[in-house]
C-alpha cells in the first residue's frame, strides 16, 4: 500500500466497562453492548463464564471471545455486525486486533471494512488507519470502499492533511477515486480552513471526468465560506444548474454565509429571494446568515424585517437569530428595538446567552441608557450567565456616558473580584469616565494600575489621562503624559518598520 502516516502499534481504546460481560451465572447483562443477541452460538461468545480482566480489554477478548470465533467464521460475522449496529466501535476495534495477532482465523476483506466504518462514525481516526494499513499485511487488498471510509474517519476526526495522504495513497495503489473519495477529502479541507486544498480536489475531480454531486458542491462552497472567498462560492452555486445539478438549501445557506463573512448584505438578500424562486425552502441557518450579513453592515431595518418573516415561513427564531438582530439594532443605535428583542427571547424561552446579554448592555451603552445597563449586567447571574470582559468594559462605557465615574469604578473593582480581568477598553472607558467627571487623581491612578498591569496603553488612554490633568490645572503632568505618549509612538513605530 502506498505510504501512509500510520503507526507500527495499534493504537489504545478503552477501558472494558464490567458490567458488559456476563456473570458466572451466564445470565446476559450488558445489553447495551451486543444488542438482543440471537440465541444459539452467538449468544455462548458472552457466555463463557469468565470475568474480563479490568482495563484490559484485549486480554478480556483474547480470554473470552476467542476462542469461540476460532470456530466459526459466521459467528465472527455475527459478533461484527452487531457490534457496529451498536456503534461498539471500541469493542469491535479490540476483536478486530484480536484475532489479527492471533492469526487462528483469517479476516475477510469485509471484515475490515465493517470496522473501519465503524470507527468513521465514531470519529476514531486513528483506529481506522490502522486498520488500513493492517490490510496488506493479511493479504487484503483495501478497495475504494476501505479508502472511502478511512477518509471519511479522518474527515470526521479533523485530520485534513491524512485525508489528503489517503486520496494520495489511493492513487499510488491503482484505486480510483470517486465521488465519495473526492467529497470526503473536500470536506475535511473544510473543517480544517484549508479552502485552497478545497478548490483543487474539486478541479481534479472536473478534470479527472469523476462525476460531480451536490455533496462535492456543498462542501467546496462551505470550504470557501469559511475562507471567506465569497465571489468563488458564488460562482460555484451558479455553475451548479450548468451541470444539471440543482442546488439545496444547504449550498444556499453556504454561499450567503459567505457573502455575512465577505460584507456583502445585498448579495446574502439576493440568494434568500432566489431559494424562493427556485422553490427551496429557507432554514433558520439560512434565516441567520442574512441576517448576520445585514448586521455586519449596519442594516438594522433588514435584519428586522428578515426576523419578523421567519415565523410567516414557519421557522422559530433561534438564539443566533435573535442576538445578530440586536446587535444589528446596537449599531444602528436601536437601542429601545434591542430591548424589545431581548424581552421577546425570553418570552418566548430562547435560550439567552452571553452574548445576547452583551449585544444589549451594548445597545443601551451607544444609547446612553447606563440605568438598563446596569440593570442587564446585574441580572446575568439570574440567568445563570457569567459576565466577561465585554459585558463589564460595555457597562463601564455606559457609566461614562452617563457621567457615573463612582458607577464606573465599582463596576472595574467588581470585574477583579470575580476575576475578569480589565482590558484596555475597560480601562480606557473608566478613566474617560474619571476625566469626565473632573477626577484627574483617580483617572492617574487607572492609567498607573494599566502599566503596572501591563495592559496596553492606547492613544485613548493617553488622551484620556491628558485631558483629566488638564481640566484639573495639572498642566507640568498633561506635557509628560503627552511626552511620554509621543514616545511610546515613536517606539512602536520602530518596532512596526523592522
Amino acid at each position: 500500500m502506498g505510504e501512509l502516516p500510520m503507526e507500527k502499534a495499534w493504537p489504545s481504546v478503552s477501558k472494558v466497562d464490567e458490567t458488559c460481560w456476563l456473570s458466572n451465572d451466564k445470565t446476559l447483562h450488558g445489553t447495551d453492548i451486543i444488542g438482543v443477541v440471537e440465541r444459539g452460538q452467538c449468544k455462548r461468545i458472552y457466555s463463557v463464564g469468565q470475568r474480563p480482566v479490568q482495563g484490559n480489554l484485549e486480554a478480556s477478548l483474547e480470554s473470552m471471545l476467542l476462542p469461540e470465533v476460532r470456530r466459526s467464521k459466521a459467528i465472527l460475522q455475527q459478533v461484527l455486525r452487531k457490534l457496529s449496529e451498536q456503534k461498539r466501535a471500541n469493542l469491535l476495534y479490540a476483536t478486530l486486533k484480536t484475532i489479527e495477532e492471533d492469526g487462528g482465523i483469517k479476516l475477510e476483506d469485509s471484515n475490515c471494512t465493517v470496522g473501519i466504518s465503524t470507527c468513521a462514525r465514531a470519529k476514531m481516526w486513528q483506529q481506522a488507519l490502522k486498520l488500513l494499513e493492517v490490510m496488506p499485511e493479511m493479504k487484503l487488498q483495501p478497495n475504494v470502499i476501505s479508502y472511502n471510509a478511512t477518509i471519511s474517519a479522518c474527515e470526521k476526526g479533523g485530520q485534513w492533511p491524512q485525508a489528503l495522504k489517503l486520496l494520495e495513497a489511493m492513487r499510488e495503489m491503482k484505486v480510483q477515486p470517486n465521488v465519495i473519495s473526492y467529497s470526503a477529502a473536500i470536506s475535511a479541507c473544510e473543517k480544517g480552513g484549508q479552502w485552497p486544498q478545497a478548490l483543487k480536489l474539486f478541479e481534479a475531480m472536473r478534470k479527472g471526468k469523476v462525476s460531480l454531486d451536490v455533496i462535492s458542491y456543498n462542501a467546496t462552497i462551505s470550504a470557501c465560506e469559511k475562507g471567506r472567498q465569497w465571489p468563488q462560492a458564488l460562482k460555484l452555486l451558479e455553475a451548479m444548474p450548468e451541470m444539471k445539478l440543482l442546488p439545496n438549501v444547504i449550498s444556499y445557506s453556504a454561499a450567503i454565509s459567505a457573502c455575512e463573512k465577505g460584507g456583502q448584505w445585498p448579495q446574502a438578500l439576493k440568494l434568500l429571494e432566489a431559494m424562493r424562486e427556485m422553490k427551496v425552502q429557507p432554514n433558520v441557518i439560512s434565516y441567520s446568515a442574512a441576517i448576520s450579513a445585514c448586521e455586519k453592515e449596519g442594516q438594522w431595518p433588514q435584519a428586522l424585517k428578515l426576523l419578523e418573516v421567519m415565523p410567516e415561513m414557519k421557522l422559530q427564531p433561534n438564539v443566533i437569530s435573535y442576538n445578530a438582530t440586536i446587535s444589528a439594532c446596537e449599531k444602528g443605535g436601536q437601542w429601545r428595538q434591542a430591548l424589545m428583542l431581548f424581552e421577546a427571547m425570553r418570552k418566548g424561552k430562547v435560550a439567552l446567552d452571553v452574548i445576547s446579554c452583551n449585544a444589549t448592555i451594548s445597545s443601551c451603552e451607544k444609547g446612553g441608557q447606563w440605568p438598563q445597563a446596569l440593570k442587564l449586567l446585574e441580572a446575568m447571574p439570574e440567568m445563570k450567565l457569567q459576565p466577561n470582559v465585554i459585558s463589564y468594559s460595555a457597562a463601564i462605557s455606559a457609566c461614562e456616558k452617563g457621567g457615573q465615574w463612582p458607577q464606573a469604578l465599582k463596576l472595574l473593582e467588581a470585574m477583579r473580584e470575580m476575576k475578569v480581568q480589565p482590558n484596555v477598553i475597560s480601562y480606557d472607558a473608566a478613566i474617560s469616565a474619571c476625566e469626565k467627571g473632573g477626577q484627574w487623581r483617580q483617572a492617574l491612578k487607572l492609567f498607573e494600575a494599566m502599566r503596572k498591569g501591563k495592559v496596553s496603553l492606547d492613544v485613548i488612554s493617553y488622551n484620556a489621562a491628558i485631558s483629566a490633568c488638564e481640566k484639573g490645572g495639572h498642566l507640568r503632568q498633561a506635557l509628560k503624559l503627552l511626552e511620554a505618549m509621543r514616545e511610546a509612538m515613536r517606539t512602536a513605530a520602530t518596532s512596526f518598520n523592522r
